[in-house]
């Protein structure tokens, strides 16, 4: 009364186990195929990242092939200057051999033609005789910091460094300050 398996192999076509066989071949070829298919499509879009990547990287090198360093980038006006002005001041304090103020200069540059008609944009070498009160007045102790000076209010707010990476952070907030600054003109 048993279960043979023997005898049950027997009373199977050898035309049957082919038409299994080919089924299970087939279904391994699809598996395969998509297997290699979602590989190809994963592997595409790394490479697409990985090129982006290096593009950017191209745009913050110097003539030598080496990282421009923040005082190489042309971006806004003298520290000095931007304080009279009427405008609110997006001030980074940066030293050249600062590999977080190096990373944080392309996002800079971006900021500053984004906002080009709302803040003044300044850069400050903490490490310039000239700016050396200025520095050890608002405690710069870390690099880069980024602070929003409005001279209008006489208000300086600092950037948490978290926001730094992302041009889209580092926009949110500015656009946060300018919202408040608005209301505050309109009670004026």
């Amino acid at each position: 009364m048993g279960f043979n398996l023997k005898e049950k192999f027997q009373n199977v076509s050898k035309k049957n186990i082919a038409i299994v066989v080919s089924i299970l071949f087939i279904l391994a070829m699809c598996i395969i195929a998509g297997f290699e298919y979602y590989q190809y499509n994963t592997t595409k879009e790394k490479v697409t990242a990985a090129q982006e990547d290096i593009l950017r990287s191209l745009s913050t090198l110097n003539e030598d092939g080496q990282p421009k360093k923040p005082s190489d980038y042309k971006i806004g006006i003298d520290y000095n200057k931007a304080i009279k002005g009427k405008k609110p001041i997006l001030v980074l304090f940066y030293a050249d051999w600062c590999h977080y103020c190096i990373k944080f200069m392309p996002v800079y540059q971006e900021l500053s033609e984004k906002y080009k008609d709302t803040f003044e944009f300044s850069k400050v070498n903490v490490e310039d005789k000239k700016y050396e009160r200025l520095v050890r007045e608002i405690g710069i102790t870390g690099f880069p910091t980024v602070f929003i000076i409005d001279p209008k209010y006489d208000n300086r707010i600092l950037l948490s460094n978290a926001y730094l990476s992302k041009t889209e952070l580092v926009s949110s907030e500015l656009d946060r300050f300018l919202r408040i600054r608005k209301i505050l003109d309109s009670k004026k």
